[in-house]
């Protein structure tokens, strides 16, 4: 019987979180598995994990504020942003202080450009970054903008041949915590790369509530899986009766008047009667007439016929 839910996977460092799905695969025996939200090989920490069904909600899932503890090393810059890339080059740090990297991080916050570094699974001309660097090959890669909630200074440590600041970040979907450093070195003019990264939330789910490899190989994975309701309890949601769950099982537009749309211009969870999610809705196109919401993700479709997504 398929696996329907999410773990919350403890990622260990050293894998990528390719190789911590197809190992969370194994273990679980469910052949669909996925992720919402990638950490590098470097990283630990929440991996939200989708099996089944909850693979159809992973955008969704990795939609919410991400929380991350790291460490950054200043006075080294890197050709990954991370202390697992080759030094480009090391400045002075004999000059930075706490308040200069207070100064710094307060002018880093809410929403700012940030290049993805070159070592990235961000796409050029449909090839992912890494790919160029690994060859040799130089592109430059387009910045985009993303949110960053809050960046506090957690510790300095300080001794005579190094210097490394402790960060505690707040930050929306997108954010690489890589270019964040780097851009802070910048900025303070010695150069600065990853050296930790610990991710301790993604939207609603924390690492109180995960799991590490090891614990799943020695457990029952149903007293760890979250369900595809309990995954998306957050979203706004509509409770329809058995007749109208058939119809968005199918994929089908609602009619004006057929409920209440919980929030407008959201995408919005369908329950059925017993509380089951059907699928996710959203906002009618500009020309509809008479309709209240469109599917966009049809995730318990109708047995006796295909459902038609996104009509």
């Amino acid at each position: 019987m398929p696996l329907d839910g999410i773990l919350i996977i403890d990622k260990p460092a050293g894998l990528t979180s390719r190789r911590v799905v197809s190992r969370v695969a194994e273990l679980t025996g469910e052949r669909k598995a996925g992720h919402a939200g990638t950490l590098d090989p470097l990283a630990t920490g929440v991996l939200v994990t989708c099996l089944g069904r909850a693979t159809l909600l992973s955008s969704y899932l990795a939609a919410g504020l991400k929380r991350y503890s790291t460490g950054a090393l200043l006075g080294v810059e890197t050709d990954t942003y991370d202390t697992d890339g080759r030094t480009v080059c090391t400045g002075d740090t004999s000059g930075v202080t706490r308040e200069k990297i207070l100064e710094a991080i307060e002018g880093m916050t809410g929403m700012v450009s940030q290049v993805p570094p070159a070592y990235s699974a961000v796409k050029h001309q449909g090839k992912p970054l890494y790919r160029y660097a690994r060859s040799g090959e130089a592109v430059q890669a387009r910045s985009r903008t993303v949110y960053i909630e809050s960046i506090d200074l957690a510790g300095l440590e300080q001794s005579e041949d190094r210097l490394a600041a402790h960060l505690d970040i707040v930050c929306g979907p997108g954010t690489y915590v890589r270019s964040l450093v780097h851009d802070l070195g910048a900025t303070l003019g010695c150069g600065a790369c990853v050296e930790s990264l610990r991710r301790t939330a993604s939207g609603a789910f924390d690492i109180a509530s995960s799991i590490t490899l090891e614990e799943l190989e020695c457990s029952s994975v149903g007293e760890s899986l979250i369900s595809l309701e309990d995954a998306t309890r957050e979203m706004p949601s509509a409770q329809v009766g058995d007749e109208l769950a058939t119809a968005v099982s199918m994929g089908k537009p609602i009619p004006v008047g057929s409920f209440e749309v919980p929030e407008q211009g959201a995408t919005f969870r369908v329950m059925d009667e017993g509380g089951t999610l059907v699928a996710l809705y959203g906002p009618p196109r500009v020309d509809d007439e008479g309709i209240a919401a469109r599917a966009v993700r049809v995730v318990r479709p109708h047995p006796g016929g295909t459902a038609d997504e996104a009509a």
